[in-house]
Protein backbone atom coordinates (compact mmCIF):
# COMPACT_ATOMS: atom_id res chain seq x y z
CA UNK A 1 0.00 0.00 0.00
CA UNK A 2 1.15 3.99 -0.65
CA UNK A 3 0.42 6.55 1.75
CA UNK A 4 0.40 9.81 0.18
CA UNK A 5 -0.38 12.83 2.30
CA UNK A 6 -3.41 14.82 1.88
CA UNK A 7 -5.49 17.34 3.19
CA UNK A 8 -8.95 16.25 2.20
CA UNK A 9 -10.96 13.08 1.77
CA UNK A 10 -11.54 11.85 -1.59
CA UNK A 11 -13.09 8.95 -1.48
CA UNK A 12 -16.95 8.00 -0.98
CA UNK A 13 -18.10 5.89 1.55
CA UNK A 14 -21.95 4.88 2.24
CA UNK A 15 -24.65 6.71 3.35
CA UNK A 16 -24.72 4.76 6.54
CA UNK A 17 -21.24 5.69 7.21
CA UNK A 18 -21.67 9.51 7.00
CA UNK A 19 -22.70 10.16 10.69
CA UNK A 20 -19.05 7.84 11.19
CA UNK A 21 -16.57 10.38 10.26
CA UNK A 22 -16.06 13.61 9.62
CA UNK A 23 -17.59 15.41 6.65
CA UNK A 24 -15.41 15.96 3.72
CA UNK A 25 -16.23 20.31 4.68
CA UNK A 26 -15.54 19.51 7.62
CA UNK A 27 -11.67 18.15 7.54
CA UNK A 28 -11.33 21.11 4.95
CA UNK A 29 -12.23 23.08 7.85
CA UNK A 30 -9.52 21.18 10.55
CA UNK A 31 -6.69 21.15 8.36
CA UNK A 32 -7.35 24.74 7.30
CA UNK A 33 -7.34 25.92 10.84
CA UNK A 34 -3.96 23.70 12.14
CA UNK A 35 -1.59 25.70 12.21
CA UNK A 36 0.25 23.93 14.57
CA UNK A 37 0.72 20.82 12.20
CA UNK A 38 -1.00 18.04 14.37
CA UNK A 39 -2.91 16.65 12.21
CA UNK A 40 -2.12 14.80 9.11
CA UNK A 41 -3.78 12.93 6.82
CA UNK A 42 -3.50 10.00 4.03
CA UNK A 43 -4.63 8.95 0.70
CA UNK A 44 -4.42 5.02 0.55
CA UNK A 45 -3.94 3.09 -2.77
CA UNK A 46 -3.61 -0.26 -3.33
CA UNK A 47 -1.38 -0.13 -6.74
CA UNK A 48 -3.25 2.83 -8.76
CA UNK A 49 -6.76 2.54 -7.06
CA UNK A 50 -7.10 5.15 -4.12
CA UNK A 51 -8.65 3.16 -1.69
CA UNK A 52 -8.92 4.99 1.56
CA UNK A 53 -8.18 7.32 3.36
CA UNK A 54 -7.29 8.30 7.27
CA UNK A 55 -6.47 11.11 9.39
CA UNK A 56 -4.45 11.17 12.45
CA UNK A 57 -3.91 14.12 15.51
CA UNK A 58 -0.90 14.13 17.26
CA UNK A 59 -2.12 14.36 20.93
CA UNK A 60 0.95 13.12 22.52
CA UNK A 61 1.46 16.17 24.52
CA UNK A 62 -1.89 15.30 26.40
CA UNK A 63 -0.62 11.69 26.98
CA UNK A 64 -3.07 10.23 24.22
CA UNK A 65 -0.59 9.44 21.23
CA UNK A 66 -1.48 9.96 17.63
CA UNK A 67 -5.36 9.81 17.56
CA UNK A 68 -6.97 8.01 14.37
CA UNK A 69 -9.89 10.07 13.98
CA UNK A 70 -11.04 9.19 10.28
CA UNK A 71 -10.28 6.25 8.71
CA UNK A 72 -12.52 4.74 5.65
CA UNK A 73 -11.78 2.73 2.83
CA UNK A 74 -13.58 3.69 -0.10
CA UNK A 75 -17.31 2.18 -0.94
CA UNK A 76 -16.47 0.19 -3.93
CA UNK A 77 -13.35 -1.44 -1.94
CA UNK A 78 -15.17 -2.08 1.02
CA UNK A 79 -15.49 -6.34 2.06
CA UNK A 80 -12.30 -6.90 0.23
CA UNK A 81 -10.05 -6.96 3.48
CA UNK A 82 -8.31 -3.75 2.26
CA UNK A 83 -9.41 -2.08 5.87
CA UNK A 84 -7.52 -4.37 7.62
CA UNK A 85 -4.71 -4.37 5.46
CA UNK A 86 -4.79 -0.96 5.08
CA UNK A 87 -4.88 -0.02 8.62
CA UNK A 88 -2.08 -2.75 9.59
CA UNK A 89 0.13 -1.17 7.07
CA UNK A 90 -0.52 2.47 8.07
CA UNK A 91 0.31 1.96 11.95
CA UNK A 92 3.75 0.35 10.88
CA UNK A 93 4.19 3.46 8.25
CA UNK A 94 3.71 5.89 11.16
CA UNK A 95 5.85 4.13 13.51
CA UNK A 96 8.61 4.00 11.08
CA UNK A 97 8.02 7.90 9.78
CA UNK A 98 6.45 9.65 12.81
CA UNK A 99 7.88 7.60 15.97
CA UNK A 100 4.88 7.09 16.81
CA UNK A 101 4.36 4.32 19.68
CA UNK A 102 0.56 4.64 20.92
CA UNK A 103 -2.74 4.81 19.06
CA UNK A 104 -6.00 6.19 20.17
CA UNK A 105 -9.21 5.76 18.54
CA UNK A 106 -12.93 5.50 19.12
CA UNK A 107 -15.94 3.61 17.33
CA UNK A 108 -19.77 3.81 18.15
CA UNK A 109 -20.89 1.30 20.57
CA UNK A 110 -22.56 -0.79 17.41
CA UNK A 111 -20.53 -0.37 14.88
CA UNK A 112 -19.05 -3.95 15.02
CA UNK A 113 -17.47 -4.08 11.88
CA UNK A 114 -14.75 -0.82 13.26
CA UNK A 115 -14.43 -3.13 16.10
CA UNK A 116 -13.75 -5.90 14.54
CA UNK A 117 -10.99 -4.35 11.64
CA UNK A 118 -9.57 -2.35 15.24
CA UNK A 119 -9.27 -5.74 17.29
CA UNK A 120 -7.68 -7.55 14.14
CA UNK A 121 -5.18 -4.99 14.02
CA UNK A 122 -4.40 -4.89 17.42
CA UNK A 123 -6.45 -1.94 19.43
CA UNK A 124 -7.45 -3.19 22.58
CA UNK A 125 -10.81 -1.67 24.11
CA UNK A 126 -10.19 0.72 27.01
CA UNK A 127 -13.60 2.40 28.11
CA UNK A 128 -16.97 3.02 27.05
CA UNK A 129 -17.82 6.56 27.25
CA UNK A 130 -22.07 7.84 27.20
CA UNK A 131 -22.79 11.28 27.13
CA UNK A 132 -25.19 13.07 25.34
CA UNK A 133 -27.06 10.29 23.96
CA UNK A 134 -23.73 9.10 22.38
CA UNK A 135 -22.03 5.67 23.53
CA UNK A 136 -18.83 5.69 21.94
CA UNK A 137 -15.79 2.84 23.25
CA UNK A 138 -12.04 4.27 23.57
CA UNK A 139 -9.73 1.29 22.09
CA UNK A 140 -5.80 1.73 22.51
CA UNK A 141 -2.85 0.25 20.36
CA UNK A 142 0.57 0.29 21.93
CA UNK A 143 3.81 -0.57 20.60
CA UNK A 144 5.50 -3.15 21.88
Amino acid sequence: MIFKESKEMKINILPEQEDQLCSKETIKKIFARDDKGECIAFDIYEDDNMVGFAMFCNRSADGFGWFLWNYAIDAKYQNKGLGTKALKELLEYMISNYNADLFTTTYEWGNDHAKHIYEKVGFIEKAIVEEDGCKEVDMIYKVD
